[in-house]
């Protein structure tokens, strides 16, 4: 598969550039990839893809300084395995307020002394992802705590970390905003 990728280079100096860097560095991008699918076949998929989307646009890849390539890699393989886990476990990242209608929320009203609904689903939209999509599983769709970490196929502490965190944010977004 890497070859495929490698035979839509313009030149020989970048197919081969490209191809010593899988090499070398395969099983690095094959572990940021496995830690965040935790199995090996879409692992291996997710180090393929990530190869394929360096291929497509090479220029980006060697415009970056040699040192600065892996990082690079890294987080294509790491954006790839997010992409492949939200896919296979049917998470949707949708904006909020295409999931949920707003004045079902039920946010108390002296809360909006200051600041409206549509601010806190706004802040909530910018929350980061594992934490947005505990707090609207577990709040929002009602899910119990257990079936929202059985839904993200992550442990019970790691959702109850997430769902903490979010609560914590909106308190102090929602505090500052009535001051």
């Amino acid at each position: 598969m890497v070859s495929a990728a490698l035979a839509v280079l313009e030149n020989e100096e970048q197919r081969n550039e490209l191809a010593d860097f899988y090499e070398k560095h395969k099983n690095r991008l094959y572990e940021t990839a496995f830690g965040h699918l935790h199995n090996r076949q879409e692992a291996e998929d997710a180090l393929q893809e990530t190869f394929l989307r360096i291929a497509d646009k090479p220029e980006n890849f060697f415009k970056i300084a040699f040192q600065n390539r892996l990082a690079y890699a890294n987080i294509i393989a790491r954006n790839v395995a997010v992409d492949m886990f939200i896919k296979r476990n049917k998470i949707s990242t949708v904006q909020l307020e295409e999931d949920v209608e707003i004045d079902t929320i039920p946010l108390e009203n002296y809360l909006f002394d200051k600041i409206s609904r549509d601010e806190v689903v706004e802040f909530i939209n910018r929350l980061p992802t594992a934490q947005r999509n505990v707090l609207m599983l577990r709040c929002f769709f009602g899910l119990s705590i257990d079936e929202t970490s059985q839904r993200l196929n992550i442990s019970l502490t790691t959702a109850n970390k997430h769902l903490s965190l979010a609560r914590k944010s909106i308190r102090k977004f929602i505090e500052e905003m009535n001051r």
